[in-house]
C-alpha cells in the first residue's frame, strides 16, 4: 500500500492530526486513489479522492457519514436520477398525506 499523502494529515473539520489507523485505502484506478478517513477527535469521516500528476497534486474531499464498507458497497452503485427524485418525492408527498388523514382520524 502507497504512503498516505500529506493532504492527508489533518481533519478539515477540527485540525486534528488523523492517526494512521483512520486512513482506509477504498478505491485506486492508475493515478487516483480514494481515502475515506475518520477523526478520531471529531468522528466526522470524510471521503478524499487524490490524483497525483507529474506537476502535482489535486484533490477532492467531502464529508460523509457513510462508514468504510459502506463507501466501498456504494463506489459502483448506479448515480440516482432526476426521475428517481422526482418519484420519491411523490411517493413521500402521498405517504405523508395517508399518515396525516389516519393521524386525524383518532
Amino acid at each position: 500500500m502507497h504512503a498516505h499523502p500529506k493532504l492527508l494529515s489533518n481533519c478539515p473539520l477540527c485540525q486534528a492530526q488523523y492517526e494512521d489507523q483512520s486512513i482506509r485505502l477504498i478505491a485506486e484506478n492508475g493515478a487516483t486513489r480514494m481515502f475515506h478517513l475518520t477523526c478520531a477527535s471529531c468522528a466526522h469521516s470524510v471521503i478524499a479522492m487524490i490524483t497525483e500528476y507529474s506537476h502535482g497534486t489535486s484533490s477532492l474531499g467531502m464529508v460523509t457519514d457513510l462508514e468504510a464498507q459502506d463507501a466501498l458497497r456504494f463506489q459502483d452503485a448506479e448515480p440516482i436520477s432526476a426521475d428517481d427524485c422526482l418519484q420519491f418525492h411523490d411517493m413521500i408527498g402521498k405517504e405523508s398525506l395517508e399518515f396525516c388523514g389516519k393521524i386525524n382520524q383518532d
